[in-house]
């Protein structure tokens, strides 16, 4: 088992080799993508991209397909929270770290749940975001635990509840706007399982449900924050 852990660390680590050193690519590179009047950086993702590209990213994770799952999440960070290429890099760094010791000890210890919060902090500081690092940290941490005990739970009412946290900090929303999203992220986690339970076969139907389902997430996610645009951009009265 502990064999079996090293492995996979060792291999996730590859990732973050491959991630530096697409960084002498980017690393002069600053420019965060357009947006619209009044939209924040970390509000300015467009769903079908950044689910598409997580959906790939899913699977180039559990095919062992490293180099391309380091261009995937540097792609997916920097279209989902408004990064330069730069920025992106230095966040991909942090969530493959933390990725790789939650892989050996779970959350024990704290360690992942602090690369976490840099990757947040870095994230904040970089998006226009107002939430709070620590508690951003602490609830990507709780998701990861109960999707890793998810034999434990009855349905997805947990993970969709741990979800649903999470985008409600990160994105100051009520925690009931932000649970369309999550309901449908939650399918999408639970069609992957069944994708590799049944042997990560690349032709399956499972794997256009995934990205169907995270495309759909990112879309509720997004309808709610631009409904909140366009009502403080709204003239009162």
């Amino acid at each position: 088992m502990r064999s079996g852990r090293m492995t996979l660390a060792l291999a996730v680590g590859g990732v973050c080799a491959l991630v530096a050193v697409s960084a002498l690519a980017v690393r002069a590179a600053t420019t965060a993508p357009t947006r619209a009047q009044g939209e924040l950086p970390l509000e300015a993702f467009v769903p079908e991209r950044v689910g598409t590209l997580e959906q790939e990213a899913w699977a180039a994770y559990y095919y062992r397909e490293w180099p391309r799952l380091g261009q995937l999440l540097l792609e997916l960070i920097q279209g989902q929270f408004g990064l330069s290429p730069a920025q992106a890099v230095e966040a991909a760094l942090l969530a493959t770290r933390a990725q790789v010791v939650f892989a050996e000890r779970g959350a024990q210890g704290g360690e992942a749940e602090e690369y976490m919060r840099q990757f947040y902090a870095l994230v904040r500081d970089s998006s226009g975001g107002e939430y709070d690092p620590d508690r951003a940290a602490a609830l990507e941490l709780d998701w990861w635990v109960v999707h890793r005990n998810r034999a434990q739970y009855p349905d997805t009412t947990a993970l969709v509840d741990a979800l649903a946290a999470l985008n409600a900090e990160v994105y100051r929303l009520p925690v009931d706007a932000a649970r369309p999203a999550a309901e449908h992220r939650a399918l999408a986690m639970e069609a992957s399982d069944l994708w590799i339970a049944e042997g990560k076969d690349r032709a399956s139907p499972l794997l256009a449900t995934v990205r169907e389902e995270l495309v759909l997430s990112y879309q509720a996610l997004h309808d709610v924050l631009e409904a909140r645009r366009a009502a403080r951009m709204s003239p009162p009265g």
